[in-house]
């Protein structure tokens, strides 16, 4: 520092001027308590950035957290299963019919798409003639032309030549339309009555 009076140069801790003798406790004093480090200046500043940034990224993480929270949970949707299969009754005929002699009668009945488990049950009675007797087939297409035709064609059923019987044949998963047919050519004279009854079922 210097004296305030004359100018010299002095050390900061001398109370008097050496040069002029000129008293300098009081601004000695001041200027010592003026002066702080510069590393105490730079620890204070970095401290606070540093607690700025702390207090910085706390209040993001919260603000983040808060959101979090307030989120409603994404739910998935179970995934959509078909519905099961479920059990068809369709009734194909349920009547007294009349077969002329030397001719045969039918009923159609179809097969849905997707359809399984196919089934076609029932009962039927045969009078007329000597033999109160009748053939019942069930037919595809393809066997009802052959039939109507005269030649050899597949059957799904096939009664033979009976009075009465039941009806128990099973069908193809496979739509299309197929026949309940009542068979009386082999007789030449005689018509036949025929009480008939059967179902299709199915599942889908």
């Amino acid at each position: 520092m210097n004296c305030p009076k004359c100018n010299t140069e002095i050390p900061d801790t001398s109370q008097f001027c050496a040069q002029c003798g000129a008293p300098l406790t009081a601004y000695g004093k001041s200027v010592a308590r003026s002066k702080t480090p510069a590393w105490l200046v730079v620890f204070v500043f970095s401290f606070l950035a540093l607690m700025a940034y702390v207090i910085v990224h706390m209040v993001n993480d919260m603000e983040k957290e808060t959101a979090n929270t307030s989120k409603a949970p994404t739910v998935k949707a179970p995934p959509q299963l078909p519905p099961p299969p479920q059990p068809h009754f369709v009734r194909i005929v349920n009547t007294a019919i009349t077969v002329n002699a030397g001719s045969f009668a039918w009923y159609p009945f179809s097969v849905p798409e997707n359809a399984n488990t196919l089934a076609v049950t029932g009962h039927f009675t045969a009078t007329g003639g000597s033999g109160n007797d009748i053939i019942v087939y069930i037919l595809d297409e393809d066997g009802l032309a052959n039939l109507k035709n005269g030649h050899p064609t597949r059957t799904y059923y096939n009664s033979e030549k009976v009075t009465q019987s039941s009806i128990q044949a099973v069908l193809p998963p496979a739509p299309g339309t197929y026949y309940l047919v009542f068979d009386n050519r082999f007789s030449l004279l005689t018509p036949k009555a025929v009480q008939v009854n059967a179902s299709l079922s199915y599942m889908q």
